[in-house]
């Protein structure tokens, strides 16, 4: 298996083993019997103590050391080698290969922590046959069912703790407590210790017509996460085309993937809020979260995502969102543009930047709406984005600001790197319409500032209680009551909360360019009688004052 060149399958099934148990290599020193090209050891080589790889292959080993410089690779026989100074061994997809199993299994032994063995399962890769036929694999000397395997592994290890996983045959391979017969692979752990536990995501999409960008997005979130994952992806008025795909998509996947229509592009912030919406009504998951369309996570993006959010949890610091680095995105949350050029060098610049952060977590005030992660309760506290933000634009720091004033604390994840193409959400959500960003952001700029009672929009991170009128809860099925409304730029806006001052005085001269100027007297008159109404409160309420 060499990453960005095997098969998808093989890549889902290998990687899926990997980064299931990541929290059991932090501190240990650890083997990885038949390492082949390195991939993995390099992986545990990030957390592990010592991280060593061996096999029978030279050119194997010698590209190992070359490519992954924090592991160690030697070339050695998996039945002969010492495992005694280990905490760890795993050994995935190795046992079948060997003419001697229980022999390995003795070797296996001298290592008094823990030993994680996986096999493919007979039924699955070589129905009918028995347990002495040759397996259709040639390059396999013998292959067990579920409970042939675990016969063998309990008669080898009677004195020892004993667990059995099974790793599904559909996408995306996930690992599961307990024997199934009719797994993909078996997997055998020998030793104490919690088995890891990775909470369960709903994550909501938004998308209009980005297609090929949306399922990338969905394939490598769903690869490189050893937990339950489901989407629920939102098309924001969409093309009949693009629904097609994806509902096609969606067929390969029901477990995993809804498909919601909607006909009318609602902006990302609604858009958001009715798959997360869907999500919170229909699945059991422990976090919910939002995405653009157009991301690529790397294998360590999500889980390190979900630990830190762990490590959080466990500190007490009540933590309500997270969110990862990006390289394209505003504020604390940028790296520089990473060297790109293809699913290759993707998975190498994550892989690198990882090892130089992994871990390392932030306070902050500010979580992009790119990508965030939140807990079940602080959704249930605040609700989603606001849809007065129609479009988008300060949504996320309206959000930020809800979460900060319901006691919740905001976080980055500086190990977690999620690859944006940049750009295109809001593109494929502008698309068709004659709206400009520029005049978008303006527009919500004024709308927040006015929401937040705000001079300045930068000053939203020093608000320290709610205005009057303002609630912290924003329903995620909440729809934006339009008092009084305009048509611009081919979409409808309330001509009181949603304009900016710039467009609401646009919109007054454009009506009295096309009436006699006497009409400007029924304009000041309504000003004057503004100021003189003010101006007589004021009066009264310093005599109040007085008194």
């Amino acid at each position: 298996m060499v990453p960005g060149k095997s098969d998808v399958a093989t890549e889902l099934f290998h990687w899926q083993r990997y980064l299931y148990f990541r929290p059991w290599y932090d501190d240990a020193k650890v083997v990885d019997a038949a390492s082949g090209e390195g991939y993995g050891t390099g992986f545990i080589s990030t957390y592990a103590t010592s991280a060593i790889g061996i096999d029978l292959c030279g050119d194997a080993v010698a590209h190992g050391n070359t490519r992954y410089s924090d592991a160690k690779f030697d070339v050695h026989d998996v039945t002969t080698f010492d495992y005694s100074n280990a905490d760890l061994v795993v050994s995935f997809e190795t046992i079948e290969h060997v003419p001697d199993p229980v022999g390995l299994l003795k070797a296996y032994g001298a290592c008094s922590g823990r030993i994680v063995i996986s096999t493919p399962n007979r039924k699955t890769h070589s129905p009918g046959n028995s347990l002495t036929d040759k397996p259709l694999n040639s390059f396999h000397t013998v292959e067990w069912t579920p409970n042939e395997f675990a016969e063998l592994i309990r008669e080898n290890f009677p004195d020892r703790q004993v667990r059995f996983l099974s790793q599904e045959g559909r996408w995306p391979g996930l690992i599961t407590e307990g024997l199934d017969d009719d797994a993909m692979y078996c997997i055998a752990v020998i030793g104490d210790g919690e088995l890891p536990k990775w909470p369960s995501i709903g994550l909501a999409i938004p998308t209009v017509d980005n297609v090929a960008q949306a399922q990338e997005t969905l394939v490598h979130f769903s690869r490189f996460y050893p937990g339950q994952i489901r989407f629920a992806v939102v098309c924001n008025g969409s093309s009949e085309a693009t629904i097609s795909k994806l509902k096609e998509h969606a067929q390969t996947v029901p477990y995993m993937l809804e498909i919601i229509e909607s006909k009318e592009n609602l902006g990302y912030g609604r858009g958001a809020n009715i798959g997360l919406d869907w999500l919170r009504n229909n699945t059991d998951c422990e976090l919910f979260g939002v995405s653009n369309d157009d991301v690529v996570p790397g294998p360590s993006t999500l889980p390190e995502l979900v630990s830190a959010f762990s490590f959080l949890q466990d500190s007490g610091v009540n933590p309500g969102m997270i969110g990862p680095m990006s390289n394209e995105i505003n504020g604390l949350q940028k790296v520089e543009t990473l060297p790109i050029t293809d699913l290759e060098s993707l998975l190498y610049s994550v892989e690198a930047y990882h090892k130089q952060n992994h871990g390392q977590v932030v306070e902050h005030l500010q979580i992009r709406g790119l990508f965030f992660l939140m807990t079940k309760e602080c959704l249930d506290t605040v609700g989603g984005f606001d849809p007065r933000f129609n479009y988008g634009n300060f949504e996320d720091d309206d959000l930020n600001l809800r979460c900060k004033l319901a006691g919740y604390t905001l976080w980055l994840s500086q190990g977690s790197l999620l690859f944006h193409h940049g750009s295109q959400t809001f593109a494929q959500l502008l698309e068709g319409s004659t709206i400009r960003y520029s005049a978008s952001l303006e527009r919500n700029k004024e709308i927040f500032k006015w929401k937040w009672d705000l001079m300045d929009p930068d000053q939203w991170p020093m608000v320290s209680e709610l205005p009057d009128g303002v609630n912290l809860q924003v329903p995620l099925d909440a729809t934006y009551p339009i008092e009084y409304p305009v048509n611009m730029e081919g979409q409808t806006f309330d001509l009181y909360s949603q304009l900016s001052d710039i467009e609401f005085v646009k919109w007054v001269y454009d009506r009295l360019q096309v009436r006699d100027r006497s009409a400007r007297r029924e304009v000041v008159k309504a000003l004057v009688a503004t100021q003189l109404t003010s101006a007589v409160a004021e009066v009264q309420e310093q005599k109040q004052i007085a008194v």
